[in-house]
């Protein structure tokens, strides 16, 4: 068998001490043709004289592509894993291999076992998806380096160190969504040493150099005792007299009243601390229920005014809903002192009359406030959305950054946003008003159909009364009609692309917006130039 094959090459090269390396490379390498059975070198089995070269055809999954590599055929399968993964660049430990009928291959075992033929030998790679998690990293890696001349793996074995010190903590986090724990890690490799910019070193001497050196005294002393014949003066002389014996009972006792003292004045300064904590988070508690007291003085009269306001001036339904229930509590409050009064039956018909006609009024004056605010809210949605129709667009960059860009959308709506924003200006003179007007007409005289037709004709009637000296009061029926026909023609998106985004349903075509005929629109011309 092979095993037998394998150990009868392995004993021939060990008995080959006479051949050079150079020759069994040679006879071992691929480019070279093996000899002949006559031709065999002495000395070696004839299973080394058979040596074939194995071409392997693999099937990587699941990218499904073809890889074919010209190997030994005394390689092991798992030495063809190595050089698949060197030369392919995929993860080791996710690679496996497998015979064409799917059955999974040995490791340890030949190529030679798995070939049919013994020349060619057809296998199944996959590349697994998910790293095994309970894989631990042996005491020995074999890594592949390259590849000898005889087309064999040159393998590396490194050995692993590992470091069974308990590793710092660095914290970490929690997925909410799975429960899983990440830690934080810092690297083990070590920093490399800055370099100093100061020098720490040379090659001088730092022996210190010492030299004696004799000096004098400016003055010398001395003592001179009286005698016969030798006047000494006195004049500067002191006498010195010893002062009181300090015993060392005396000295242990000062130091324990200085002691006692020190230890007073510590004291009395953790006292005086201790006070001014005291004082200081009292003056801050005074001084933050002060605050809270102002906030919630604040939010009161706030929600009061805002109360108020929605009395006063309501615009929502929500506030709608408020008045009519404080309405239903007070004409159920007054029934009832009305039913308890102790009054007659027919004066009672009366009081319940006349609150009936109170409870009317009260209604009406709602009616009139929710038509206002109907009004004030329409105009402010109005406005918001021309507003936004003539912003420039936003567009978010690579970096996070947006940028305003201005489009010819944008210049259109912007433009007819300017000139609506004219036309409901009042109180301006009236060649501005006249310039007003013609910019609108030759504006809308771009598009010819039955809307711009009666914008012209609104704003030919204008000018001819302005002309004529009319009021302003006895035009106001006039140009709200044409405010609110020129701010259809803005909300048309034939008319102004801007508006396509601002429409609830899509649009279609109407009576008003259908543009007429060339023929037509000439004709119109002529007749209202």
């Amino acid at each position: 068998g092979t095993e037998s094959v394998v150990k009868e090459l392995e004993t021939s090269v060990k008995d080959l001490d006479d051949k050079s390396n150079e020759e069994i490379n040679k006879l071992l390498s691929g480019d070279t043709k093996y000899p002949a059975a006559e031709d065999s070198l002495p000395g070696l089995p004839s299973a080394m004289n058979t040596i074939q070269r194995l071409m392997v055809n693999a099937l990587i999954m699941p990218d499904e592509f073809n890889v074919t590599e010209e190997v030994d055929s005394l390689l092991t399968v798992d030495q063809l894993c190595m050089i698949l993964c060197r030369h392919l660049s995929l993860p080791l430990l996710r690679f496996s291999l497998a015979s064409s009928n799917g059955k999974p291959m040995v490791k340890d075992s030949l190529l030679t076992e798995w070939s049919s033929d013994g020349s060619t030998l057809s296998v199944v790679g996959t590349v697994s998806e998910k790293l095994d998690l309970e894989y631990r990293m042996p005491n020995v890696l074999q890594v592949m380096v390259s590849v000898d001349n005889t087309g064999h793996p040159v393998i590396a074995e490194v050995e692993v160190t590992r470091d069974d010190a308990k590793k710092r903590y660095f914290g970490g986090y929690r997925d909410k969504k799975t429960g899983r724990e990440y830690h934080h890690a810092c690297t083990q490799t070590l920093r490399k040493p800055r370099e100093s910019k100061v020098r720490k070193y040379h090659r001088d001497t730092q022996t210190v150099n010492i030299s004696s050196k004799s000096a004098q005294s400016k003055r010398e002393q001395g003592t001179q005792m009286a005698r016969k014949d030798l006047y000494i003066d006195t004049e500067r002389d002191r006498i010195i007299t010893s002062q009181q014996y300090f015993t060392t009972e005396e000295l242990l006792e000062l130091k324990r009243k200085k002691a006692l003292a020190i230890q007073c004045f510590i004291r009395q300064c953790f006292a005086w601390r201790k006070v001014a904590k005291y004082y200081t988070t009292q003056q801050e508690k005074r001084r933050a229920e002060i605050k809270e007291r102002m906030e919630r003085e604040k939010l009161a009269k706030a929600a009061e005014e805002e109360r108020v306001r929605r009395r006063m001036n309501p615009k929502t339904k929500a506030d709608f809903d408020a008045l009519y229930a404080e309405l239903k509590a007070w004409r159920d409050h007054q029934e009832k002192l009305i039913k308890a009064s102790g009054m007659s039956e027919p004066e009672i018909k009366a009081a319940l009359k006349d609150l009936l006609h109170k409870e009317v009024k009260l209604l009406q004056t709602i009616d009139k406030l929710k038509i206002r605010a109907r009004s004030e809210n329409k105009a402010e949605r109005t406005k918001a959305n021309l507003e936004l129709m003539a912003s420039p667009k936003e567009w978010l960059t690579s970096q996070g950054d947006y940028v305003e860009v201005i489009t010819p959308t944008t210049t259109r709506a912007s433009e007819l946003v300017m000139l609506y924003n004219g036309l409901k200006l009042r109180g301006i003179p009236v060649h501005q008003r006249l310039d007003i007007l013609m910019n609108v007409k030759f504006t809308v005289k771009e598009f010819d159909c039955r809307l711009t037709r009666e914008i012209q004709e609104l704003v030919n009637r204008e000018r001819d009364m302005l002309d004529r000296g009319r009021s302003s009061a006895s035009l106001k029926g006039l140009r709200k009609r044409l405010e609110d026909l020129f701010l259809q023609f803005i909300e048309t998106p034939e008319f102004n692309p801007g508006a396509t985004i601002f429409q609830r349903v899509p649009y279609k075509t109407n009576f008003l917006t259908k543009i007429y005929p060339e023929s037509s629109t000439a004709l119109y011309s002529r007749k209202n130039p």
